[in-house]
C-alpha cells in the first residue's frame, strides 16, 4: 500500500508569535515516525507530511492528498489542533477521497470513541506500535476482522466498536527505529543563545513519567516509566550520524536525568564510540548535580532546560511541581558554570495565581542571571490534566472561559481566567512579563540570535506597545466573550 501520514499545522494560530514558533519550535512528529517505520518494515511505501514545515494550508494539503494516489491516510492530532484533523478528513471525504482515514494522537488517547467522528474510518489510542502493524496486515485480508486488535476503534454495521486498550510496551529496544529518512530534515533547525544553529533530530530514551504535575496529561496517559538500553539509544544516534549526517539531537523525554544509571551508560557509550555530536534535553532541577552535568557535557550536552513554572512557592505546591526554588537556582548556576546553555519554561494563569503571584514569577525569572531567554506561556487546561478538571470545577480560582479546544493557545490568548486575573489581564501580563524578563542587553542579543532580528523587532514593538498602554491605562480590563466554533468531546 501507499500510505500518507500527516501532522496538521499547529503554529498558524499564534498571532504575533507564529513566525517565532515556526522558526524555533518545529519538531519532527516522532509518534508517526515510529508508525512509518512499522509500515515500511511490512513492505509499504510511506510519505510523511508535516504541514507546518511544508507550509501547507488546509486547501493545499487536501489537493496534495487527492493527487497522491494513496491507499491509506493516517492523521495525528493533539486537542488544540484536533479540529484541523476533522476539517482535513471532512474536506477529503467531501471531494470523493475513497481510501480509509485513520486518526490517532493525544486527543483520541483521552476521549477515544467519543471523538471518533463519522469523517474517520478507524482510530487508535494508546501505544499503537504493535496494533498498527496488526491493522495493516488485517486491512489487506478478507474478511477483515478488527475485533482482536487492541487499542483500535472502528465501525461494525455503523455501530462504533472500541476494543480494549493496548498493553504497555515493556521492552522498548524491540521497537523499530523511527523512519527519520522521511523527514525534510533541513527544515528542523534548533537555534541557541550561545551556539550556532543546527539541524537536529528528536530522540526518546524513555516512555512515561512518574511525576504528577497538575498541568500535564502524562499522569493519566503515560504514567508507567520504561527505559531503553544505553546501547539501543546510542545505536540510533550513530545510525543517524552515519546515514543522515545529523550531529545534534533533542532528547524529548520529560526528565532526561530521571535514571542516573541510564544517563551514565549512554554518555559512556557516546564517548567510547567517539561520536562527535551535541545534544540537549529537559529535566527537573532537583534531578541534576555537578557530577551528572559534567558527564553529560563531556558526551556532548550543550543545553539543558528546566521547568520553573512559577516563582510563587504556594502555586508550586498547588500544581504539585515538587521542585524548590533553591534547587532551581542551584541547577541554573551549575549549568552555566559548566558551559552548558540553561533554558527554562514558565507559565502564568496557573491554579492559585493572582496578580501578585504572577509578579513574583516575573521577578524570580528576571533575577536569575544565568537565564538568557525564557518562554512565558499562559497555562492551558488541556484535557487529561488535573488543571482541566480544576478549571471546569472552578477550583483554586480557575474559571474555564473557553470550552472549544480549537481556541486554546499559549500565547496572545487565554482560555481561562483565575482569581483577580481576567483573560485579557493574563494576555497583558504575558506581554509585559516577556518584555520585563528579556529587556537587558545580553537577553536582547540572545533573543536576536534565537529568533532573528526582524521577528524580534516586530514582537518587541508589540510588547512595548502593550507595556506603555498598561502604564497609562487606569481602566480595568474586562473579560471577552467565550469563543465561537465547534465544541469537541469532553467540553
Amino acid at each position: 500500500m501507499k500510505i500518507a501520514l500527516v501532522c496538521p499545522s499547529w503554529t498558524d494560530d499564534l498571532g504575533i508569535f507564529t513566525k517565532i514558533a515556526k522558526r524555533r519550535n518545529s519538531q519532527p512528529p516522532l509518534g508517526i515516525l515510529y508508525l512509518a517505520a512499522v509500515a515500511e518494515k511490512l513492505g509499504h511505501s510511506v510519505a510523511l507530511i508535516d504541514a507546518d514545515v511544508e507550509d501547507h494550508t488546509l486547501e493545499s494539503l487536501i489537493a496534495h492528498l487527492l493527487d497522491g494516489g494513496y491507499d491509506l491516510l493516517g492523521i495525528t492530532a493533539t486537542s488544540p489542533i484536533f479540529h484541523k484533523a476533522v476539517a482535513l478528513a471532512q474536506g477529503l471525504k467531501g471531494r470523493g477521497f475513497k481510501p480509509p482515514i485513520v486518526i490517532g494522537g493525544e486527543h483520541i488517547n483521552i476521549f477515544k470513541s467519543a471523538a471518533f467522528f463519522p469523517c474517520f474510518d478507524y482510530a487508535f489510542y494508546g501505544e499503537s506500535d504493535l496494533s498498527f502493524a496488526e491493522f495493516l496486515q488485517t486491512l489487506e485480508r478478507e474478511p477483515r476482522q478488527f475485533s482482536g486488535i487492541r487499542g483500535m476503534i472502528f465501525r461494525d454495521n455503523e455501530q462504533v466498536v472500541e476494543n480494549p486498550p493496548t498493553e504497555r510496551i515493556k521492552n522498548l529496544d524491540e521497537l523499530c527505529l523511527p523512519a527519520m529518512h522521511l523527514l525534510r530534515r533541513d527544515r528542523y533547525i534548533m537555534t541557541f543563545a550561545k551556539f550556532k544553529s543546527r539541524v537536529y533530530l528528536p530522540i526518546m530514551a524513555t516512555r512515561g513519567c512518574p511525576f504528577k504535575c497538575a498541568f500535564c496529561s502524562e499522569p493519566l496517559t503515560n504514567p508507567y516509566v520504561r527505559f531503553r538500553s544505553a546501547k539501543n539509544i546510542v545505536d540510533e544516534i550513530e545510525k543517524w550520524v552515519n546515514e543522515l549526517n545529523i550531529t545534534h539531537f533533542f532528547f524529548m523525554d520529560s526528565n532526561l536525568t530521571l535514571n542516573k544509571n541510564q544517563v551514565q551508560k549512554v554518555c559512556q557509550e557516546i564517548l567510547d564510540r567517539k561520536l562527535k555530536i551535541t545534544f540537549e534535553g529537559w529535566t527537573r532541577a532537583n534531578l541534576v548535580n555537578r557530577e551528572i552535568l559534567t558527564l553529560l557535557k563531556s558526551a556532548g550536552l550543550i543545553r539543558m532546560s528546566y521547568g520553573i513554572e512559577s516563582g510563587d512557592p504556594e502555586v508550586l505546591k498547588i500544581i504539585r511541581k515538587e521542585v524548590s526554588h533553591e534547587d532551581m537556582l542551584n541547577a541554573f548556576a551549575m549549568t552555566e558554570e559548566l558551559g552548558i546553555e540553561p533554558a527554562c519554561s514558565v507559565m502564568l494563569g496557573l491554579p492559585g495565581d493572582t496578580r501578585r503571584s504572577v509578579e513574583r514569577t516575573i521577578e524570580f525569572v528576571r533575577k536569575i542571571p544565568q537565564i538568557l531567554y525564557s518562554n512565558f506561556s499562559i497555562a492551558n487546561p488541556y484535557p487529561g490534566t488535573q488543571l482541566y478538571d480544576w478549571a471546569r470545577e472552578g477550583k483554586h480560582g480557575l474559571r474555564l472561559e473557553i470550552r472549544d479546544f480549537s481556541d486554546y493557545r499559549r500565547y496572545d490568548h487565554s482560555p481561562i481566567s483565575v482569581n483577580d486575573l481576567s483573560q485579557k489581564d493574563l494576555v497583558r501580563m504575558q506581554r509585559v512579563g516577556l518584555l520585563r524578563i528579556h529587556l537587558t542587553p545580553k537577553r536582547i542579543w540572545a533573543a536576536i540570535r534565537m529568533v532573528g532580528f526582524a521577528e524580534m523587532l516586530a514582537v518587541g514593538l508589540r510588547l512595548l506597545g502593550t507595556a506603555v498602554a498598561s502604564v497609562f491605562s487606569q481602566k480595568r480590563i474586562t473579560q471577552p466573550p467565550t469563543s465561537k466554533g465547534p465544541v469537541f468531546p469532553g467540553q
